[in-house]
């Protein structure tokens, strides 16, 4: 059965958001949440796509893909202050 790119697409961020969600962290130590990590990341990257999101020490690592390129943006999982 062949998926449509765009239709993949979607699954795959959906899939990686629930992931992340489910994810546990010792409590106090993430006020930001997985999803709202993503929506921050692709604010600061128009134009992006989703691909996955992880916590890293205190940041959240989000790829996004963009024009064809995977790039990662950090976010910072207390005070949701991005950087690339």
């Amino acid at each position: 059965m062949k998926i449509a790119s765009a239709t993949r697409i979607r699954l795959t961020t959906a899939g990686a958001l629930l992931a992340a969600a489910l994810w546990t962290v010792p409590a106090g130590a993430q006020q930001v949440a997985p999803s709202q990590a993503v929506k921050l990341a692709l604010q600061a990257v128009p134009g992006a796509e989703a691909l996955g999101v992880k916590l890293k020490g205190g940041n959240y690592v989000v790829r996004l893909k963009q024009d064809g390129s995977v790039i990662q943006v950090l976010v910072d999982a207390t005070t949701g202050q991005v950087s690339q």
